[in-house]
């Protein structure tokens, strides 16, 4: 049986925005994504601004997983939020290479990375 810890962090921005960041690891697949799902709802419910998965400890997504990621860019965009994913492991970013560009949705290498491309883009605003 796969095993798949999900840890929730909460972070809020100066301009009181939220972002919820997932961090999964192990194994995404049909005997864990109920605990995802769930999870993820939960974590929906507050309408984050941004919706992080962290996916350094995912060691291995299948379509169920996938279909999780998906949904979860499509109710962020219901409330004008984004999804993006940080540090993907190899056998992780083949799937989202295979699957192509993933609408609305962003990957990054790292939270750091992440973060210096939110800065900018609100420095943008703020100019």
């Amino acid at each position: 049986m796969s095993i798949l810890n999900i840890k929730t962090l909460h972070k809020t921005s100066s301009a009181t925005q939220v972002e919820t960041t997932l961090v999964l690891e192990g194994n995404l697949d049909n005997s864990t994504a109920a605990v995802l799902e769930e999870r993820l709802n939960s974590a929906l419910e507050n309408k984050p601004a941004r919706l992080v998965f962290d996916l350094a400890g995912l060691k291995f997504a299948t379509s169920i997983g996938i279909r999780l990621f998906l949904l979860a860019g499509k109710k962020q965009r219901a409330h004008q939020g984004q999804v993006s994913f940080v540090n993907l492991q190899p056998q992780i970013r083949e799937v989202f290479d295979i699957m192509g560009s993933m609408p609305d949705m962003q990957v990054f290498a790292s939270q750091a990375e992440l973060d210096a491309y939110l800065l900018a883009r609100q420095r943008t605003h703020l100019s």
